[in-house]
């Protein structure tokens, strides 16, 4: 009877030291929300942050660049898509415009009067620098790409099938579902590095999209035992929490908000990531072959590549010394392949720029877009391309 005594006294005394923390915390949580609300009404802290790319020396307009990035950031939604993962959601505004099938939208150009009768069709795919960030939707490498071909009098229908985020193995399948619904190209360009690099780096893990462990977590989620869901259903509120939001303030106000980047693994890494993207673009090369159309691979540039750097742009690449290290042993590794000439290495495209090009170490602004697009329309005139080389 004594131990029966004993242990009700010891389930007793637990739950009312859980009662206690739970009541502490819940005071806790609501002095933090209570702060937060009265800093804000206070006028301490704005209602948006605002993006730092607006600062960029490579826009004259900084007004201009403050509206442009208040709509990137309204039309930053996806929604799910089948085997690619994620499409944004339509959007319409002055400077962006994604289309019903998550497209950002490319100005159609009026027909040149020598041009061919026929437009070239041109499918243009790649991640975020390909979509256009930092880019109005005239600004885009798309976009200025018709332009480009337009002055050469050649009449172009370019279709933007960028997406942030996307690998280069996405834009492969994005462009096999293309083909399987009977959309035939006559041009296809891919403009890859940047996502292919950095997803190995963050994930340590070679061929997968980005956040990848996301979707691992989340598979079987209706199945899970309770312990599983409990435990995502933490992890998703927790960011919320009015305590974690003040103590960060209070870090960042003594310098000690931002982690220790993570450091890469070896060499090995890097050399994976070349091998896989040198892969797809031999699957883009027999995809061409067997559908008749122009394959076009480029390979990105950097920050990190950039030697003539403005001082906005020594401050952005600075902010990522780890991950420059990683780009620039990736990047040397692809320098040093032998992919047979099939991939167009654009990395030293700005080697001899010394005006502002990058918004931040990885976008490039509408001056740098137009650089490229130079380059991508001088490749599809070179090969001779015509409207006529598949039959209809």
């Amino acid at each position: 009877m004594r131990s029966l005594l004993k242990a009700g006294r010891l389930v007793r005394d637990a739950w009312l030291m859980l009662g206690l923390a739970i009541l502490l915390f819940c005071l806790a949580e609501g002095g933090a929300r209570l702060v937060l609300v009265v800093h804000r009404w206070a006028g301490h802290s704005p209602p948006r942050p605002i993006d730092p790319r607006v600062w960029a020396d490579t826009y004259s307009d900084s007004a201009f660049a403050r509206t442009y990035y208040e709509e990137y950031e309204r039309s930053n939604v996806v929604r799910w898509r089948p085997y690619v993962y994620w499409r944004r959601k339509p959007y319409h505004s002055e400077y962006i415009n994604v289309d019903t099938t998550g497209l950002r939208l490319t100005p159609a150009l009026t027909p040149s009067p020598s041009a061919s009768t026929r437009p070239l069709t041109i499918f243009m795919f790649g991640g975020s620098t390909m979509w256009g960030t930092g880019a109005r939707d005239a600004f885009s490498i798309p976009a200025l790409v018709a332009r480009e071909l337009q002055h050469a009098g050649v009449s172009s229908e370019v279709t933007n099938f960028g997406e942030t985020g996307y690998v280069s193995t996405q834009n492969l399948i994005a462009l096999m579902l293309e083909l399987r619904a009977g959309r035939r190209p006559d041009v296809v360009v891919f403009y890859d590095g940047i996502n292919d690099t950095y997803s190995a780096y963050s994930q340590q893990r070679v061929g997968v999209p980005h956040n990848e462990w996301n979707r691992a977590a989340e598979f079987n989620l209706s199945t899970a035992p309770p312990t599983r869901q409990g435990r995502m259903l933490v992890g998703e509120m927790a960011p919320q929490l009015a305590v974690l939001h003040l103590t960060r303030r209070v870090l960042r106000r003594v310098g000690l908000a931002d982690s220790a980047p993570l450091p890469p693994r070896a060499d090995s890494l890097t050399r994976l990531v070349v091998s896989t993207y040198l892969s797809n673009v031999e699957l883009l090369q027999a995809l061409g072959a067997h559908y008749r159309f122009e394959p076009l691979a480029y390979w990105q540039p950097t920050v990190f590549q950039k030697p003539r750097l403005t001082r906005y742009e020594s401050a952005e690449r600075a902010k990522v010394p780890v991950i420059g290290v990683f780009f620039e042993k990736t990047y040397a590794r692809l320098k040093a392949s032998d992919h047979h000439g099939l991939v167009h290495d654009l990395s030293d495209v700005f080697a001899d720029v010394s005006d502002p090009v990058y918004v931040d170490w990885m976008h490039v602004g509408e001056a740098g877009n137009a650089f490229i697009a130079r380059r991508i329309a001088g490749d599809i005139l070179s090969a001779k391309v015509g409207a006529g080389r598949r039959s209809p």
